[in-house]
């Protein structure tokens, strides 16, 4: 009988490739255009990213310089679907600034082989203060009556914030949970990060399908 332990590590596998959900929904049912594609493009790239990691990790080479590319694009792409969506176009400055800090942590704090756990959670810092301004903005437009769970960047920002909110106590933590076997008080700690990924993707998937239907 497989262990709880075991059962976290065969999810956290399902985890890693659940960026694929998305990508595929939005190929089949998403809209083309800006700022979906942006979204779009980036589930494609985490995919790829996600399934050298776990290639990776099972042949016992280290991984973590992915992880710090990662992290970069993921922001990144984040930063460039709200700006679009809100504004129409991309501050080149806000990317700039992105890209200084992830190389300064990664060359000035956590080198490039260890996990860069203070960029992961400063991103998911941003992230969900990124989404509670843009709920900020949605309740303020009294000329839009759409009911908000039709709205595809509603429910997309709905999966976003859950899943920062998800992981940020986890990459507080980094270099305790991801960089060991997930057990004892971690155990719990490593699940939650976990799932929060999943209902990430499955929620933007459904967002990507609304964005057709809109």
């Amino acid at each position: 009988m497989s262990s709880i332990g075991d059962v976290i590590i065969k999810i956290s596998n399902i985890s890693d490739f659940s960026d694929a959900l998305p990508f595929v929904a939005w190929v089949w049912f998403g809209n083309m255009r800006k700022p979906y594609r942006i979204l779009g493009l980036f589930f494609l790239f985490c995919f790829v990213i996600r399934s050298y990691t776990f290639v990776t990790a099972e042949k016992h080479f280290n991984n973590m310089p992915a992880y710090h590319l990662l992290a970069l694009v993921e922001i990144s792409a984040v930063y460039c679907f709200y700006c679009e969506l809100v504004y129409g176009k991309v501050f080149t400055w806000g990317l700039i600034l992105l890209i200084i800090f992830h190389l300064a942590n990664t060359i000035f704090y956590q080198e490039i082989h260890s996990f860069n756990s203070v960029a992961w959670t400063a991103d998911m810092i941003l992230i969900i203060t990124i989404g509670l301004s843009y709920f900020v903005e949605l309740y303020k437009n009294e000329n839009d009556f759409t009911p908000l769970q039709t709205r595809p960047d509603f429910v997309i920002t709905v999966g976003w914030l859950l899943y920062a909110s998800g992981s940020l106590f986890t990459y507080l933590m980094g270099s305790e949970v991801l960089s060991r076997y997930a057990k004892g008080l971690l155990k719990d700690e490593w699940f939650f990060q976990i799932i929060s990924n999943i209902s990430k993707d499955v929620i933007i998937s459904y967002g990507f399908w609304l964005t057709r239907k809109k």
